[in-house]
């Protein structure tokens, strides 16, 4: 496990970075963010290189994935139960009794390209990271865009 006190954000990996991210109730947006810190550290990664949070469409207004999709600027794609993937490396008893699937992070992080780290875990938090499997010539979304879409998308009046 990584050191909490090595940096996060540094270094030069390539943009792209989905994290999946599953969470209880319960879990505040520093959770989110710390468990985010944590793997992408472990991982090489820097919040730079983050392009968007992915989880189960029926968590994604959960306020501590919105406060750190915020806070990284990245938007939250729902994806939903039929769409996760049952063939993930760690699957859970747990989750699959409370969300009728067998992985919420790492098979959110699996829809959007490889896992580059399984899942990672802290009392309220799950997270996996994948990078981007694009088509030749398709442009990774950038943290720019990622955040003018995600204000346009969680406007309140």
């Amino acid at each position: 496990m990584v050191d909490s006190s090595s940096d996060p954000f540094t270094g030069t990996a390539p943009a792209g970075i989905v994290v999946g991210i599953g969470l209880r109730a319960g879990a505040q947006g520093s959770d989110v963010l710390q468990l985010i810190d944590t793997c992408l550290a472990e991982a090489g990664f820097a919040r730079t290189n983050v392009a968007a949070l992915a989880t189960l469409d029926q968590k994604q207004t959960h306020p501590a994935l919105h406060h750190a999709a915020a806070t990284l600027g990245v938007p939250v794609l729902p994806v939903a139960a039929t769409e996760l993937s049952a063939d993930v490396p760690n699957p859970s008893q747990r989750v699959r009794r409370h969300s009728g699937v067998n992985s919420v992070a790492e098979a959110a992080a699996m829809q959007f390209g490889p896992l580059v780290l399984e899942k990672h875990r802290n009392a309220s938090v799950t997270c996996a990271l994948s990078q981007i499997d694009q088509p030749q010539g398709a442009t990774i979304p950038s943290a720019a865009s990622a955040a003018s879409t995600l204000s346009t998308s969680s406007a309140e009046p």
